[in-house]
């Protein structure tokens, strides 16, 4: 086991950065954090600290130990004779999905685990790396990836300032109460009175109450990035909603608790939610699960109409109710063939007591 010269924790998930040194090599390690079971995520060699191998050696990883990258893997700043590093001279950026991490020495970006890695086998990118290994990429050829990695110190510099929520929190209200037609009724705090701030708003409109989050989309979803590809500034950001008729409104404190865990899931399990995911519900008498239902799927489906928060699309998603049966048939034909069972799928965010979907 080496020596850890520097480490750091995720912002948003429990995830720890660590900088391991041993007598041949640095590496870089993403470990979920020690009050949840340490567990190695993600590993990217960093550099070698003696002489390289000719050839990658099999036998160099016995005990345990971190493989040496060989000759023919080494960018030509590399020294031949390996280098070291001092700690001091060490920082890191997290990406703005918590699970992803810069890092930079003496200012220069020295190698990244971004948001993407895993897929396909990649495990991020180093300056001291050539071609593609499954201990470390070369960076890449243009400036746009490393561009984004010194951008991320502003966000959270700006995320983690005084003045950010208050900003995040008049903007958010000024666009749900633009779609409820009027002041939100009651306001909670579902962050638990610690970063990073989430709210939920009240309000009701033609006979129908509402829950709208806000503040849940202040951060990138974990894997959108590596499912959706270059698309996932569309896709990587969310509110939560639930809708009931008037009648149910004793249901909402309830619902409004679930949300509060909802939005919280993402960065306790390091994934993402999207349309026709489904979690297990059976609080409501005779519903025994949840789909996420995104009105970017449904022409004419109400939805308030966010601005893009740096850049991002910020994505609605509907609290829906759905029955055992709904669900069988929903795991079993997939969320499209099931909207088709909807005989008014603009109203299916609505609960109103009884299931959405016709399916004999």
């Amino acid at each position: 086991m080496g020596n850890i010269i520097f480490e750091s924790h995720s912002p948003i998930c429990n995830i720890d950065a660590v900088i391991e040194a041993d007598e041949n090599t640095y590496y870089l390690y993403l470990m979920t954090s020690p009050e949840t079971g340490v567990n190695i995520l993600r590993a990217l060699w960093i550099c070698n600290r003696r002489p390289a191998p000719d050839t990658f050696d099999p036998e160099s990883m016995a005990g345990g130990k971190a493989p040496m990258m060989p000759k023919s893997n080494l960018a030509p700043l590399h020294p031949a004779t390996g280098l070291d590093m001092y700690p001091e001279k060490i920082s890191c950026c997290w990406f703005d999905s918590g699970n992803g991490v810069a890092i930079f020495y003496a200012g220069r970006l020295l190698c990244a685990i971004p948001p993407y890695a895993g897929l396909h086998d990649f495990p991020g990118f180093s300056l001291f790396a050539k071609g593609q290994t499954r201990y470390a990429w070369e960076m890449p050829a243009d400036k746009n990836f490393e561009e984004r990695c010194k951008g991320l110190a502003t966000f959270w510099d700006k995320i983690q300032s005084d003045d950010s929520w208050p900003e995040i929190q008049e903007e958010n209200l000024r666009v749900i109460e633009q779609f409820y037609g009027g002041e939100h009724e009651k306001y909670y705090a579902i962050d638990g009175g610690k970063f990073p701030l989430k709210a939920l708003a009240q309000g009701r409109k033609n006979g129908v109450l509402y829950g709208i989050t806000l503040g849940v989309s202040q951060f990138a979803m974990p894997r959108a990035e590596a499912v959706f590809g270059s698309h996932y500034v569309e896709c990587n950001r969310i509110e939560l909603g639930f809708a009931a008729q008037q009648n149910h409104e004793p249901l909402m404190q309830m619902m409004f608790s679930v949300m509060s865990d909802v939005a919280r899931m993402p960065w306790t399990e390091r994934d993402f939610l999207w349309h026709g995911h489904t979690f297990d519900f059976t609080n409501i008498r005779g519903f025994s699960a949840i789909v996420l239902i995104n009105p970017a799927y449904i022409q004419g489906m109400e939805c308030p109409q966010w601005r893009r928060f740096i850049g991002n699309r910020v994505n609605m998603l509907w609290l829906v109710p759905i029955t055992a049966q709904e669900l069988e048939y929903l795991r079993e034909n997939g969320i499209a063939e099931m909207l088709k069972r909807c005989p008014d799928v603009t109203h299916l965010h609505i609960f109103e007591g009884r299931p959405k979907f016709s399916l004999h």
